[in-house]
């Protein structure tokens, strides 16, 4: 007699691990599709960044460049006394 309510206890609670699970199970598939498109925006995201930090340090050489331009003109507009050309 035991037995039986052992059983009976070990059905239902697979029963509902079952029913609990079920659903779950039917949402992996969407879930992977998520999972896949927020890795390719992370691959974006890193090539983005990649492209920004290029473009930081193209900007600060041309920076550097045009302020070496403006010092030159500088020059040639108001040469020193000093110096001779």
């Amino acid at each position: 007699m035991i037995w039986w309510i052992v059983t009976g206890v070990v059905v239902i609670a697979v029963v509902v691990l079952v029913l609990v699970v079920l659903p779950v199970l039917r949402r992996l598939p969407g879930l992977r599709r998520a999972a896949m498109k927020i890795r390719q925006r992370a691959v974006d995201t890193q090539e983005l960044q990649n492209s920004v930090s290029a473009l930081q340090e193209r900007l600060a050489q041309v920076s550097a460049h045009v302020e070496a331009t403006r010092d030159r003109a500088a020059e040639i507009r108001n040469p020193r006394p000093d110096r001779r050309p």
